[in-house]
């Protein structure tokens, strides 16, 4: 039976923890590493309450990423905290995983902040990777405000209580994070920001606080590392656009996206991904969902994997 276990691997000179159930002796079930949201959502804490159907098929690998959750530490040099380091720190912990299970790739998914990193190392490295997974995918951020923020305004503009407050937040860019923070509270309220329902908002929350693999001062450390990680990263991020860096990827891809997303809304990624160049490329968009798709409809994420992963499960399962 599987085992659930915490390590603290060394990757890009600084410890970062991953999370892994690992069978013994080991079977040879292929591997899929996820990379949170954020910056600094961490999701060890809770992720097991959603995805734990996955471990059936899959060795699947959490991973903190530097500056968040259990890798949190307030020494982390500042100057490590780009993007670029991100993606070098993904391809090395990949890397590293493939040696320690003996595999020669692996599937990896990017979820939000997540994607923005992790389509840049399939797009770096493909020869590690036998698809790819972006949830939620991250083009433009700057881009995805002003959208969601025109497209917003359209669709509420008979609530007038809520139209004069976008009106009065003024459209981005904005120069305050108070401003941006403002606008995340608003989407919240018309079921468009993290989540579409409230009851997987409230499961993960509720995972985070009863968690077994953090500790109090580890909850403390994930609050911290949040904050940490959102300014160290936020300037960077509201400047990063993959819409011309990143036009060709050589492993197959799937896009899976909420249908009342508007952080990171289709009316921005679904051209992206359109012209996007794959050997295999699907787009999914999940109803019941807004910016979670994974944690709001999970059984529905688990089978697009499973149907998907088509160097290993398909035609064994009837999907």
């Amino acid at each position: 039976m599987a085992k659930t276990y915490l390590k603290k691997w060394l990757i890009g000179g600084v410890d970062q923890w991953i999370m892994m159930k690992e069978d013994h002796p080991k079977e040879t079930k292929p591997v899929l590493l996820f990379l949170h949201g954020g910056p600094g959502s961490a999701q060890i804490s809770y992720i097991d309450s959603f995805h734990e159907e996955l471990d059936q098929d899959f060795t699947v690998v959490h991973w903190d990423q530097r500056g968040a959750g259990l890798s949190y530490y307030k020494d982390i040099p500042a100057a490590s905290m780009t993007i670029q380091q991100f993606i070098e720190d993904t391809v090395e912990l990949t890397e590293k995983l493939l040696s320690y299970l003996g595999h020669s790739k692996l599937y990896i998914a990017g979820y939000s902040w997540g994607s923005l990193i992790a389509i840049q190392a399939v797009h770096q490295r493909p020869d590690l990777y036998h698809a790819y997974y972006g949830i939620s995918q991250v083009v433009d951020v700057l881009k995805e405000d002003i959208v969601s923020y025109e497209l917003l305004l359209k669709k509420y503009h008979h609530n007038r209580l809520f139209s004069s407050c976008l009106r009065l937040l003024t459209p981005p860019p904005w120069k305050r994070t108070s401003a941006h923070a403002l606008f995340s509270l608003y989407k919240e309220f018309v079921n468009a920001g993290l989540t579409y329902r409230w009851k997987p908002l409230f499961q993960m929350l509720r995972g985070i606080l009863h968690s077994k693999h953090y500790q109090l001062i580890d909850k403390w450390r994930f609050l911290k590392g949040q904050k940490f990680s959102q300014d160290m990263l936020w300037s960077e991020l509201m400047n990063e656009s993959i819409q011309y860096r990143v036009s060709t990827i050589l492993i197959p891809c799937y896009f899976i996206i909420g249908e009342h997303d508007m952080i990171t809304p289709a009316a921005v990624s679904k051209p992206y991904v359109d012209q996007l160049t794959a050997p295999i490329k699907e787009w999914f968009t999940f109803k019941e969902s807004a910016h979670s798709p994974h944690i709001e409809e999970p059984a529905e994420f688990i089978r697009i994997v499973r149907k998907t992963a088509i160097h290993h499960l398909q035609g064994k399962l009837d999907l």
